[in-house]
């Protein structure tokens, strides 16, 4: 696990090295202080008195934002609850996560470029339009409250991670509870309001001028030594025909029909050039259930499906419509393909079939359902010829109208989820090898393809950054807005129940500590929880 993780955080502690060597060696000589700036530990800090005079008149409109801090407030409570179930819940599942399927410790580090989820230019500007936002909000509601700033500034770890306003420490202290909570709570709640108007635009405007240049089916991924991968087809291609079968959706491939082990010829488009492959037909095992019936039985990834019993495997639908004959404890015969050497060969394996009800109980509860009871259970997946597909018209779709088809809280906060995740499935940014097989229609076609891309990557990644900045600063921990926050409703409850000055301030203490010190180990978990997984 160590090596692992050195071996994940290596870059980032060389640059980060370098950073403090380099800006050490300033700071001995002098020169950093010539430039108004100093290290803090190992943060550079740079003060300005620029940007004062901003602050100053745009906060003369005093009633406009001490409304909008009593409803940053209110936002912020709701962020607060809501980021706090996040870690809670991600913490629980970080149990049940396999070991070889751990997040690298760089999920952790918010540098664009040494995060693997945060391309570098995007995320720059994403971070500093995120830190921008957020401390000139906080700038702005010290001055309504007639607090001085002093300076404003930013803070670097080889790349800008942070900026910040620094009013009056003493004066902050001395404000009432609610003027000073509206400038705790500003800052995140700009950010998260930016973050919305950003993914509106992404959504509605940008993406929903996207159309396929023709109908097909992108390879999202594919199995390593799988078929498709095997015969050289490559992710990002657009399957437009099978064995002369006309592709136009993922139906078109679920319901394929042809005969499982036999040779296919497959038409691709691959940017503007198009390409022929020759495929072995079939579905291919992709996954399994550890300990369960296709493990136990010796079953293996890659091996291409040919029959169940007497049954053939032509597709997805058949497979399907197969597995619900069979019940619990039913023996089955599975007859694959599986790759020797350079040739595959024909095997046979007896399979004992778990109760589907039992198996999900303990392997996927929140999925349950009562018709399960009695029905046979494989735990294997499949794909056809080994390829993770996406309808050409998914993305577009996903990406345009996510909460559509969304029911009830759980299917909203799902699908939001989802659109959150899109740089975990590869779908922010758009690579140019997928971007080239849809065309922008409407007013916003006046735009250079290149042109077009780059602003709708920029508004999904200021979005997505400002909204993991108002999120992360929700948190009830201090040193984050949302700690102040709630220490100082901490300090009102105890206040309400009489408690004296001492008493108050070491039940707030003691509670602030352990409620930071239980969030920062739910977020460690996640990264350690899964190797200590069996």
């Amino acid at each position: 696990m160590l090596g692992f993780i050195s071996q994940g955080l290596l870059i980032a502690l060389l640059l980060i090295g370098a950073f403090l060597v380099v800006f050490g060696i300033l700071d001995k000589v002098g020169i950093l202080e010539k430039y108004n700036m100093e290290l803090a530990g190992p943060l550079l800090m740079w003060k300005t008195e620029r940007g004062k005079d901003f602050i100053e008149n745009i906060s003369k409109k005093v009633k406009f934002w001490e409304n909008y801090g009593n409803f940053a407030i209110f936002v912020l409570l709701i962020c607060m609850v809501l980021i706090l179930f996040l870690v809670v819940w991600s913490a629980y599942l970080a149990s049940d996560i396999p070991r070889e399927a751990a997040p690298s410790p760089r999920l952790i580090i918010g540098i664009p470029g040494v995060n693997p989820l945060i391309p570098v230019w995007y995320g720059i500007l994403g971070l500093a339009v995120a830190i921008i936002v957020h401390e000139f909000s906080h700038g702005i509601l010290a001055r309504v409250a007639d607090i001085k700033v002093k300076t404003l500034g930013l803070v670097f770890l080889v790349v800008p991670v942070g900026a910040f306003v620094e009013p009056d420490e003493e004066e902050m202290e001395k404000l009432p509870k609610l003027k000073r909570d509206r400038i705790y709570a500003v800052g995140p709640t700009s950010n998260i309001i930016l973050a919305l108007v950003c993914a509106l635009l992404f959504s509605s405007l940008f993406m929903a001028s996207v159309v396929p240049r023709q109908d097909g089916v992108i390879v999202h991924g594919l199995v390593m030594d799988s078929p498709a991968d095997m015969a050289g087809i490559e992710r990002a291609e657009l399957i437009i025909e099978i064995d002369e079968r006309r592709i136009r959706s993922l139906e078109d491939i679920d319901s394929i029909g042809i005969e499982p082990g036999r040779e296919v010829e497959v038409r691709t488009i691959a940017g503007e050039e198009e390409k022929i492959y020759s495929v072995l037909s079939g579905l291919v095992l992709t996954s399994l259930v550890p300990d369960y019936p296709a493990d136990e039985a010796g079953l293996e990834e890659g091996d291409v499906l040919l029959r169940m019993d007497e049954d053939v495997i032509t597709d997805l639908k058949t497979f399907n419509d197969i597995l619900e004959r069979y019940s619990a404890d039913d023996l089955v015969e599975v007859v694959v393909l599986r790759r020797v050497e350079e040739s595959y060969e024909e095997m046979s394996f007896n399979v004992t079939l778990a109760d589907k009800y039992e198996s999900f109980q303990d392997l996927y509860p929140n999925e349950v359902r009562e018709e399960y009871r009695g029905e046979g259970y494989f735990g294997l997946g499949v794909t056809y010829m080994g390829t993770t597909l996406l309808g050409v018209n998914t993305i577009p779709d996903r990406l345009s109208r996510p909460f559509e088809g969304a029911e009830g809280l759980s299917g909203h906060l799902t699908a939001g989820l989802q659109y959150i995740s899109l740089p975990f499935q590869q779908l922010s940014p758009l690579p140019s090898e997928i971007t080239v097989l849809y065309e922008v229609s409407g007013s916003l076609s006046i735009l250079p393809s290149d042109h077009f891309w780059i602003i709708a990557n920029s508004l999904y990644w200021v979005f997505w950054l400002n909204l993991m900045v108002g999120l992360f600063n929700a948190l009830p921990a201090v040193p984050l807005d949302g700690g102040f926050v709630f220490r100082d409703g901490l300090k009102l409850a105890a206040e309400r129940l009489g408690c004296d000055d001492k008493k108050k301030e070491k039940i707030v203490d003691n509670v602030s500590i352990i409620l930071a010190l239980a969030i920062l180990f739910m977020i460690l978990w996640q990264l350690v929880g899964p190797y200590l997984n069996p």
